[in-house]
C-alpha cells in the first residue's frame, strides 16, 4: 500500500506540476467550488458501507448487496441535487460558470454509485496487490485524460473532464478485477446503519472541518485565492494524505481481526505509530524548508502566493499524520461514536475560529486556522484515547522522540544551507538547490536517527525493521 501511494503521489505530483504550469489559480479555484459543492451533497451517502463491512468480520452476500443498493440510490440522489442546486451555487460565488460544471459532474455521481462493492474483499481479504492493481489503474486513466485535455484546452475543463472519466474508467475496472456481480437489495440495511450511521457523523464533522475554508474563501477572495490555497494545502498535506494514509488504510483490516486481542492490538499499534513518526516528521518539516524553492521550480511564479500557506499547513499535515491511526483503531474495535463525538467537539471549538481568520486574514489566516484545528484534535485525542479505547497502549514518547530530534537537526542543517545558497553573489540555479537541500535534509536525519537509536541501545523499533528490510534487499541484489 505505501508502494501504490508512492507512485500514486508520483503521478499526482507530477500532474498538478504540469496542470500548474498550463492552468491558472483561477481554473484550480473554480473547480476548487465546484468540487466543495459536490462533497457538500455527497454527506447524505457517507456511511462508510466498506468501513463497516471490513470490520464487521461476519459478512455475507446480503451485507455487500444492501451496500452497493445504497451506492447506487445515493449517488443518483446526488446527481439529481447537482442539477437542482447548480444555479443557487453559481448565484452564492458569484460565478456563472458553475450553471454548466456541476450538471456534468452529476454524470460522475451517479455513475460512480454503480462501482463494484466486491473490491472491499481486496482489503478485507489483505488481498493488496489487487488492491493496488485496482487503484493504480484508476489513476493512470485520470492521468492521462486530464493532462491530455490540458494540452488541447488549455482550460479548467481539463479538470472537470478527469473527474468524470476517472469515475467511469473506475466502475469498468471494478467489475474487471472482480467476480462479486452485486444485486439490488436492502435484506442487511439494520446491521449496517447500526455501525454506519456514526460515519455519517464523523463523515459531517470532517466536511465541516475540511471544506468550510472553499465556501467560506470562494464567497470573500474569489476563485484565484481558493486555487492558491488548495493548491497549496494539497502539498502541504502529503504526509498524511498521501504516506500516512495508505498506511492506515492497510493496517486496519488487521486491527480489525486483533479487536479481541488487546495485548497484540497493542503491540502492532505501536509498531505502526512508530512508522508513523519515522516518515511524518522528516517529509512534513521537509516540505516546510524547501517550500520556496519547491514553488519556483515546480508551479512557477505565479503561485509564489501559496510559499507561506505550505509552511503553515505543514505543520497542520503532521499532526493530522499523527492522529489519524489512534482513529483506525477505534473504528477497528466497533468505536465510532466516540472518535464522531470528540471530533465534534473539536469542531465546536475550532470552526468559529476558522471563519474569523477567513474572513479577517483570507487565505493566511485559513491556513493558520486549518493548523489549530488539527493540532487541538491531536492534542484531544492523545488525551481521551487510552480511556476511550480500552487498549493498554504504552506511552507515545519513545515513539516520537528520536524522530522529533533528528527532524530538529535536519531543518537547522537545511535552513542554514538554504541561507548560504541565498548570500551568494552568484545564485545557484534553482533545480541545483533544491535537490541539494533535499539531499543534505535526508542524510542529516538518517545519520541522526541512527545515531539516537545506537545511543539508547538499539531497541527493537522502526530504524531495526528498516535496516532488516535493507540488509534483505541488499543480499537479494548482490545474489542476483
Amino acid at each position: 500500500m505505501m508502494g501504490l501511494k508512492l507512485v500514486e503521489r508520483g503521478v499526482g505530483l507530477f500532474s498538478t506540476i504540469i496542470l500548474a504550469r498550463i492552468l491558472t489559480p483561477n481554473d484550480f479555484g473554480l473547480v476548487a467550488m465546484a468540487v466543495a459543492v459536490v462533497a457538500l451533497l455527497e454527506l447524505m451517502s457517507a456511511f462508510g458501507f466498506d468501513t463497516a463491512l471490513i470490520q464487521r468480520q461476519q459478512t455475507g452476500r446480503a451485507h455487500y448487496d444492501t451496500a452497493w443498493t445504497f451506492n447506487v440510490i445515493f449517488g443518483s440522489a446526488i446527481a439529481v441535487l447537482l442539477l437542482v442546486v447548480a444555479v443557487p451555487a453559481a448565484a452564492f460565488y458569484r460565478e456563472p460558470r458553475l450553471e454548466l460544471i456541476l450538471p456534468v459532474l452529476a454524470i460522475s455521481s451517479v455513475v460512480g454509485g454503480f462501482a463494484n462493492i466486491g473490491t472491499v474483499a481486496f482489503r478485507k481479504e489483505l488481498d493488496f496487490k489487487s488492491e493496488f492493481r485496482f487503484q493504480i489503474a484508476k489513476r493512470m486513466a485520470t492521468f492521462v485524460v486530464t493532462i491530455g485535455l490540458a494540452l488541447t484546452l488549455r482550460s479548467y475543463w481539463a479538470l472537470i473532464a478527469g473527474v468524470v472519466v476517472g469515475t467511469l474508467v473506475s466502475v469498468w475496472i471494478s467489475y474487471r478485477l472482480h467476480p462479486f456481480r452485486p444485486r439490488f437489495s436492502l435484506a442487511a440495511r439494520d446491521d449496517l446503519f447500526h455501525f454506519s450511521k456514526w460515519i455519517f457523523v464523523s463523515s459531517f464533522v470532517q466536511f465541516l472541518r475540511s471544506r468550510s475554508t472553499d465556501f467560506i474563501l470562494g464567497r470573500t477572495v474569489g476563485s484565484h485565492g481558493l486555487g492558491i490555497y488548495n493548491v497549496a494545502v494539497e502539498i502541504a498535506s502529503l504526509p498524511a494524505t498521501e504516506l500516512i494514509a495508505p498506511l492506515n488504510r492497510s493496517v486496519f483490516p488487521a486491527y480489525a481481526r486483533l479487536s479481541d486481542d488487546p495485548d497484540q492490538l497493542a503491540q502492532r499499534f505501536g509498531a505502526v505509530f512508530g512508522m508513523i513518526c519515522f516518515i511524518g516528521f522528516p517529509v512534513s518539516l521537509g516540505i516546510l524548508c524547501v517550500a520556496e524553492p519547491a514553488v519556483a521550480l515546480l508551479l512557477g511564479s505565479q503561485w509564489t502566493e501559496a510559499v507561506p500557506i505550505i509552511q503553515i499547513v505543514a505543520l497542520s499535515g503532521l499532526a493530522t499524520a499523527l492522529q489519524s491511526n489512534l482513529y483506525i483503531v477505534l473504528l477497528a474495535l466497533g468505536k465510532p461514536r466516540a472518535f464522531s463525538l470528540l471530533s465534534a467537539g473539536v469542531l465546536l471549538v475550532s470552526l468559529p475560529v476558522t471563519v474569523v481568520a477567513c474572513m479577517r486574514f483570507g487565505t493566511t489566516g485559513a491556513a493558520a486556522a486549518h493548523c489549530f484545528a488539527s493540532v487541538l484534535g491531536l492534542v484531544a485525542i492523545r488525551v481521551l484515547f487510552t480511556r476511550l479505547s480500552g487498549v493498554p497502549f504504552p506511552g507515545m514518547g519513545k515513539y516520537l522522540l528520536r524522530p522529533l530530534v533528528a527532524s530538529t537537526l535536519m531543518v537547522g542543517a537545511v535552513l542554514t544551507t538554504y541561507r548560504w545558497f541565498l548570500e551568494q553573489s552568484e545564485r545557484y540555479s534553482t533545480f541545483a538547490e533544491l535537490v541539494s537541500l533535499c539531499t543534505i535534509g535526508a542524510l542529516v536525519y538518517a545519520l541522526a536517527i541512527l545515531a539516537l537509536w545506537a545511543f539508547v541501545g538499539r531497541p527493537d523499533s522502526t530504524e531495526r525493521k528498516i535496516l532488516e528490510l535493507l540488509r534483505s534487499w541488499i543480499m537479494k541484489r548482490t545474489t542476483l
